[in-house]
């Protein structure tokens, strides 16, 4: 199996090695290379990763500003977030990581949540999820909805769902109109038979279309 490629990125020299020399030890996965913010972005670039993996300290605003500058260098990179605060974190899902993990997560799972992001799924430890659903208006499910899986754009809609983005955002996000956006919304409410956000992501995460 051709190992996944991860680049590691922080501004800490000794998390840098820390995380690198984790990584080499986990099946699977290859580090290739290490790198603080300002370089990640040309160095992702040039060595093409499958994933990075970002150490966001304590959510300092240069540390979670890293990973909207990525994004917007390397669309679509995945990004797998590991930070100290809750309130990094949430903040770092919103800035564009494909995974949210506490300093404490354990190896197996950090290494689980590399292989996920590279694969374009999202993984988010449960006692998160709750704070992270957005309190919006609700979405009725459409009655009778035959129980049948999700188009390539539900989803994507799902997995934004997920990582607590508003209808406003996921439509700027994916270059559709807010009003598509409840129409998709709807369709993945109805397919799951949930009655609000929070319970299509749990029926989801049980389904095992997102990580936890």
């Amino acid at each position: 199996m051709v190992p996944v490629r991860v680049l590691i990125c922080s501004a800490n020299p000794l998390a840098r090695g820390g995380l690198e020399a984790l990584v080499q030890g986990m099946e699977g996965l290859k580090a290739i290379g290490a790198s603080d913010a300002a370089e990640a972005g040309s160095l992702a670039a040039q060595l093409l990763p499958d994933v990075v993996l970002l150490y966001t300290g304590r959510g300092d605003p240069a540390e979670l500003d890293a990973i909207a500058h990525l994004s917007a260098a390397q669309p679509g990179l995945p990004i797998v977030a590991i930070g100290e605060g809750e309130s990094s974190l949430t903040q770092a899902l919103a800035f564009g990581a494909s995974a949210l993990l506490p300093m404490a997560v354990v190896r197996h799972t950090l290494r689980l949540a590399l292989l996920a992001a590279a694969r374009g799924l999202v993984t988010i430890p449960r006692r998160e999820i709750a704070a992270l659903l957005p309190e919006e208006e609700p979405i009725e499910a459409s009655v009778g909805a035959p129980a049948e899986s999700l188009t390539p754009r539900e989803v994507e809609v799902l997995q934004l769902m997920a990582r607590g983005l508003t209808n406003r955002q996921i439509a700027r996000r994916l270059e559709i109109s807010e009003h598509t956006v409840k129409f998709h919304a709807g369709a993945v409410l109805g397919k799951l038979s949930a009655r609000s956000r929070a319970e299509a992501v749990a029926r989801a995460i049980g389904l095992g279309w997102i990580l936890v």
